[in-house]
């Protein structure tokens, strides 16, 4: 681009020289003018405006420019406008050379400059190449010779001078070692020393060129030539480097994720690349298979092992890590032993991917190929247990298909579908006749290589699984597959076979119901729906023989459940396949094993049912029926019709029957449980009445004892105290020993409650408190005796039961503090201070307990009563401490007075700290009180004698400036008490600190209010 420019440059500055060296007269004749000299400045010269002319110029043709710039080389005499002028001229050359060349002339063919001349014959590329030898020869230190070098070597190789080319370039090395074509300059002196099968030097010259990095558009192909070269020199492990660098560059790890390098369409990836570069790179990957089976074929020698596929391949990737194109090479090795024949290697070859990349996209699509290379290769023995590993490893129990994406299910489904049928039918038929085989067998056969008959049992019986297990997976895979009702059918036929009765019932039930289940396409059964329906029933039969012959025998809810299940089954049958002759029998038999389940309605439904039956069913099965809709509906509790039931059943039984006795007492037990109905229905009376009714009708019946007792009670419910009273006292009196007389009591508790009798309760309740103390019920019988005989005000009584709770029963906490409380305020009504100050001193440790204890709830009420308690001792000591009076001498009597005021401040404080509010305002006012009533005795003491006037006035002084403290604190006490009426709380103590205050503080407190009238009125 630098040479043409200036050449460009050069050839403008040209023309309008040559255009102004001559000018043509009329005549035709050429005359020299002389120029005249314009004194007039550019500026001041006027040029007329000419239109611009935008037609394109016409390209000139390159032979025309190379005679254009051949013709001007030869008048230039600047040195360097003539270096320019060779660049560009030699430049041309090669351009009409290689246009010649693209026309179809041969390199030797003449050119026609040299046959006008008649100058020795010349090559297509010779001109150009004098040219550059000539530019080198005038300019040897030229900087610009890096690109003479670099065209001259061109010129020389694409005129089939090789070695030409190759010193030039090395030329150009030598001269420039560090230049822009350094990536090209190595790739052709690679080609030229791999032409010479000279690899060391090849693979020098390449691996240059691969150091310039994947930018330089040589880098592909030299990586591509480097592998060659390294294989040519029997470098195998070297070649496949290189070319694993080929297929890194043309495959970059670096544009996916290295977790998803399973997940990448390598293939894919291959099919878009541009066709060059695609024949490019499945070369390599030919080669590089080839290289692989030198390779394993090396390993298997050394360690004198029959050929380990796809070991060399596995063994190159750990040396230069996992790529995401690794199957595609292990695809190529595969394919070159299947060409060869080699089908176990070409299986092993896919089985080693599988095994190492068993997450990888194309695992089960190789393990598809091995089985086919198995095939192919004629191979019976190996095939089958492929597919067992392909479906156990791929199928929908194995580990890979639940992380499967869709698109990767549907690409191996049908593989699975294939192979689970065809290991299905295989094991199913193996295992029939390894069973046959085992029934025929003579058991005094000596034959010991002969298996035995419990052998070949065995050996049915795992072949049977198998099958069942193959059946099962693929039912489970293709829930919808049209083969799946038969493989259904085929499953519980082999479950069966193998005694697995429980899994077999299941696969009979789906394949004869299938038709009935909602959603579903079926509008009638499948051929065999009704031997499988049966067939599940005599599986069920078979479970319920194994339960009964089972040593221990089985959890009898187990077997119960099964029975259940059967039931259902026979059910089934019966209504899905009435027309078949076992319908019948089978109804008969649900019909029983209902009733022994206690599966009463349904054992009425099959009784009527069987009743119904056409034909008509044998009378044995008929009187069956009957008994069984009898003791059903009594168990179902419909005992008028059960009533009804027995008396025909009475009847048709005849006198001698052992069952008619029965039947009489379940017609009696039907008329009590027609009282217990009505109770349900809340109908007492009616109730009432059918307990009186077994009374009258059945007295020797050992029901009337619950009759007689439920009458009471519900005539105690419907308030009728005095009828149930009557009938509980008569039966307390009859069945002393029964264990319901034990309750009496306590329903007769309840009917003295009701009827406000509170005396009488009480008296039953120490009764029972007397019968138990150390239990519950008799504690709460002691508490509530004492709560009635204190409401009837039975003071002595009342107090009595208190004291024995108080002292009997710490706990429940909240009621013994009651009762402690209740005691002190009974002594407080008869004035027995000191008894009452017990009490209250036993409320105050109670609630220390509470603080205590965890195990003790202190709630409000306690701390409550703790603080009553407390207010009343600190009012004790208050009232020691205002009887005391100030006498002389002074200081003994004050010390004293000080001595009782901080008791009585400390018994305050503690009320204080319970902080009930009640007893809170009552607190501080005492306390307020104290320092008030201080200041008053100091002001009010008794004066020393002998003092002059003088001396009584500064001694009353004296004692107002120790009184003038207390006082202080007494108002100021008084006011924090008065202030909690702003927080809305106000009684009797904070109003008399306001009355205190008044009289302490008259200028604030005692203020009178004064009012006027107000008018509204604007002037």
């Amino acid at each position: 681009m630098r040479l043409g420019h200036c050449l460009l440059v050069f050839v403008a500055m040209m023309l309008p020289l040559s255009g102004c060296g001559s000018f043509s007269g009329e005549n035709g004749s050429q005359t020299a003018q002389t120029p005249s000299i314009s004194k007039q400045t550019l500026g001041e010269v006027y040029f007329e405006p000419l239109p611009l002319d935008h037609t394109p110029l016409d390209q000139p043709e390159t032979k025309t420019m190379r005679d254009a710039y051949k013709a001007l080389l030869e008048v230039v005499a600047d040195p360097q406008t003539k270096q320019i002028v060779q660049y560009r001229l030699a430049d041309l050359e090669v351009s009409l050379a290689e246009q010649r060349q693209e026309n179809g002339l041969p390199i030797d063919s003449v050119t026609s400059s040299a046959t006008q001349t008649g100058q020795k014959p010349q090559k297509l590329f010779d001109l150009a190449i004098v040219q550059y030898q000539q530019l080198l020869l005038d300019h040897p230190q030229n900087p610009n010779n890096l690109e003479v070098l670099y065209q001259l070597a061109k010129a020389y190789e694409q005129q089939g001078q090789i070695q030409d080319s190759f010193d030039t370039l090395q030329q150009l090395l030598q001269q420039f070692p560090d230049n822009a074509y350094l990536a090209e300059t190595h790739f052709r002196v690679g080609e030229v020393e791999f032409n010479r099968t000279n690899y060391p030097l090849a693979i020098s010259a390449y691996s240059k060129v691969l150091e310039q990095g994947e930018q330089n558009p040589y880098y592909g192909t030299a990586a591509y030539m480097l592998g060659w070269s390294y294989f040519k020199n029997d470098q195998q492990g070297e070649a496949l480097k290189a070319f694993t660098t080929l297929l890194d560059h043309k495959l970059p790890n670096e544009i996916i994720a290295q977790g998803m390098l399973s997940q990448v369409d390598s293939q894919a990836q291959i099919e878009g690349l541009p066709l060059g570069e695609k024949r490019l790179v499945n070369d390599t990957i030919r080669i590089m298979s080839l290289l692989f089976s030198y390779q394993d074929a090396q390993l298997s020698y050394q360690n004198s092992q029959e050929a380990n596929a796809a070991q060399s391949i596995a063994a190159h990737f750990t040396l230069v890590e996992n790529r995401h194109y690794e199957y595609v090479l292990y695809d190529a090795l595969a394919q070159h032993y299947l060409n060869q024949d080699r089908y176990r290697d070409s299986a092993k070859a896919y089985q080693a991917f599988t095994e190492i990349h068993a997450d990888h996209f194309q695992a089960p699509i190789f393990a598809v190929k091995q089985i086919d290379s198995y095939i192919l290769g004629q191979f019976p023995t190996l095939v089958l247990p492929a597919k067992q590993r392909f479906v156990t490893r791929y199928g929908i129990t194995g580990a890979y298909w639940p992380n499967w994406p869709i698109v990767w299910q549907e690409q191996v489904a049908p593989y699975i579908n294939e192979y689970l049928q065809e290991l299905a039918q295989y094991e199913h038929s193996r295992g029939q006749m390894l069973a046959s085989a085992s029934r025929k067998t003579n058991v005094k056969d000596t034959d010991k290589n002969r298996a035995t008959s419990l052998e070949l049992k065995e050996q049915a019986t795992q072949a049977l699984l198998l099958a069942s297990k193959w059946y099962q997976q693929f039912i489970l895979t293709f829930p919808n597959d049209e083969q799946t009702p038969e493989l259904t059918y085929r499953l519980g036929e082999a479950l069966f076979e193998s005694q697995q009765f429980s899994e077999s019932i299941k696969a009979f039930e789906d394949y004869a119901y299938e038709h009935l289940q909602p959603n579903t396409h079926l509008s009638a059964a499948h051929p065999k729906a009704a031997e499988a329906a049966y067939s599940a029933i005599l599986a069920y039969q078979k479970i319920q023989l194994a339960a009964s012959d089972s040593l221990p025998q089985q959890d009898n809810n187990q077997q119960a459940s099964w029975l259940d299940k059967q039931l259902v089954a026979q059910d089934n049958f019966v209504n899905t396949f009435a027309d078949d002759p076992r319908a019948s029998d089978i109804l008969y038999s649900s019909m029983q094993q209902l009733f022994t389940l206690k599966r009463y309605e349904l054992a009425i439904v099959s009784a009527q049912q069987l009743l119904d039956w056409q034909p008509k069913v044998q009378s044995e099965k008929r009187l069956a029926s009957y008994l069984v809709i009898g003791h059903s509906q009594f168990a179902l509790q419909q005992y008028a019709a059960g009533e009804s039931t027995y008396e025909q059943v009475i009847q048709l039984l005849p006198d001698n029957d052992p069952r008619r006795l029965d039947i009489r007492d379940r017609l009696a037990a039907s008329i009590y449980k027609q009282g217990e109905q009505n109770v349900s229905l809340n109908y007492l009376p009616l109730a009432i009445n059918d307990f009186l009714r077994v009374l009258a009708k059945t007295p020797e019946s050992g029901i009337r004892v619950n009759a007689q007792y439920d009458a009471a009670t519900y005539l105690l419910q419907m308030q009728e105290w005095q009828q149930g009273i009557d009938l509980f006292t008569d039966f307390r009196r009859r069945f002393p020993k029964n264990k319901l007389t034990e309750s009496i009591q306590e329903q007769l508790i309840l009917a003295y409650q009701q009827n406000e009798n509170w005396q009488q309760a009480a008296d039953e309740l120490l009764v029972l408190h007397q019968a138990n103390p150390e239990s519950e019920e008799g504690r709460q019988a002691l508490y509530v005796a004492a709560q009635y005989l204190h409401k009837i005000g039975n003071r002595q009584q009342a107090l009595d039961a208190y004291r024995t709770y108080a002292h009997s029963y710490a706990m429940p906490f909240a009621e013994a503090n009651q009762a402690r409380y209740i005691m002190s305020e009974f002594y407080l009504e008869t004035n027995e201070h000191s008894k009452r100050r017990f009490w209250l001193n036993k409320l105050i440790q109670a609630d220390k307990q509470a603080q205590k204890s965890p195990d003790i709830e202190r709630d409000d009420r306690t701390r409550y009563l703790a603080a009553m308690a407390s207010n009343v001792f600190a009012d004790d000591k208050l009232f020691a401490y205002k009887k005391i009076k100030l006498t002389q001498p002074l200081k003994a009597s004050l010390a004293k007075k000080k001595a009782a005021l901080n008791a009585a401040l400390d018994a305050y404080n503690k009320t204080l700290d319970y902080k009930v509010e009640e007893f809170t305002t009552s607190a501080n006012f005492s306390i307020a009180d104290i320092y008030h009533q201080l200041a008053k005795d100091l002001m009010t003491s008794s004066k020393p004698k002998n003092l002059n006037a003088l001396e009584l006035e500064q001694y009353d002084l004296l004692l107002e400036e120790q009184a003038f403290p207390f006082e202080e604190k007494a108002i100021a006490i008084h006011e924090t008490n008065a202030k909690r009426s702003w927080q809305g709380s106000y009684d009797a103590w904070i109003e008399k600190s306001f009355s205190a205050l008044e009289k302490l503080l008259p200028g604030r407190y005692n203020k009178k209010e004064r009012s006027g009238e107000i008018t509204d009125e604007i002037y």
